[in-house]
């Protein structure tokens, strides 16, 4: 297929989705999991550096009854709750704080099975684009938001998002919010116009405030914002471009009706054929980005 032939993403945003990728399905559970592993590896930690100083600086929750202090986490679009899980075996571990972390998702269809949660994990159904429950506001020290660049009911405002999670945040709390950038890199041998047609196809697809998300956390009153990217090393190419098939492979099955879903297909086989071939050997580097920020103290 030319590349000059690639269909047309527009299709995309006719086609009213609320959601771009599937939950259902074993695939989908497993591709979540390895993405959060490889955001893992390509990153060196789960909770950036600037806020685990502070949580490590004397806390930032009261003390329990047994006098050890206690850091609840949120976790907004857990998903499978891998961040979560992570997360919270952290507790104890190196001078951290004891960490209680309650996952929430609109769906809880891939949540782990509650017998196997240890006791500081939580994961309930809640919807990020709503108005937090009474019981739950500015209950939280962290908040982490991840991966909703996929949520096509946000449009081109992450507001909402933002909203809420300013809701279950207290008073001088931290705001993490992760997503790979839309400056995803094609490194290759040689030319490999597919594999440029198929990137710029995904380019048009998810939504312009990725490029600033910090900006939006400040719009809504956020201090101290900043985006903070990583470079993956060249080891986890491999790994990152079978993410990217992946996933573009997932939205154009939930995203697109055919006869558009069929071209969108023949344009992903097309650039992967140049990821196969020798002389090629096309790989997309996609970088995490996670944006910190503060809620003012007396918000």
């Amino acid at each position: 297929m030319a590349p000059e032939a690639a269909a047309n993403p527009d299709a995309f945003h006719e086609a009213d989705v609320a959601y771009a990728l599937d939950r259902a399905g074993y695939s989908a559970s497993g591709r979540l999991m390895f993405q959060h592993y490889l955001w893992k590896d390509a990153t060196g930690c789960l909770i950036h550096p600037s806020i685990l100083s502070d949580v490590g600086g004397g806390g930032l929750g009261p003390k329990s009854s047994n006098g050890e202090v206690e850091t609840r986490i949120a976790d907004v679009g857990t998903g499978t709750g891998a961040w979560a899980l992570d997360v919270a075996a952290l507790s104890g571990v190196d001078g951290i704080d004891n960490f209680i972390v309650h996952g929430f998702d609109i769906s809880d269809e891939q949540f782990p099975p509650a017998h196997i949660l240890p006791e500081n994990v939580r994961l309930s159904v809640g919807d990020a684009l709503a108005d937090v429950p009474d019981g739950l506001r500015g209950t939280f020290d962290i908040v982490h938001v991840a991966h909703f660049a996929g949520v096509r009911a946000l449009g081109d405002d992450p507001g909402p998002v933002i909203r809420h999670a300013l809701a279950l945040l207290k008073p001088g709390g931290w705001i993490q919010w992760d997503e790979w950038t839309r400056e995803v890199e094609v490194v290759t041998l040689s030319p490999s116009p597919h594999c440029d047609t198929a990137l710029g196809v995904s380019a048009k697809i998810f939504p312009p405030w990725l490029h600033d998300i910090a900006g939006h956390l400040s719009k809504h009153g956020v201090v101290q914002s900043a985006r903070h990217d990583s470079h993956p090393r060249n080891t986890l190419l491999p790994g990152l471009t079978a993410l990217w098939y992946m996933t573009a492979e997932e939205v154009i099955k939930i995203g697109f009706e055919e006869p558009t879903r069929s071209m969108m297909m023949q344009m992903l086989l097309a650039a992967h054929k140049e990821t196969k071939d020798p002389k090629i050997r096309a790989m997309f580097r996609m970088c995490p980005s996670s944006v910190v920020g503060k809620k003012p103290v007396d918000a």
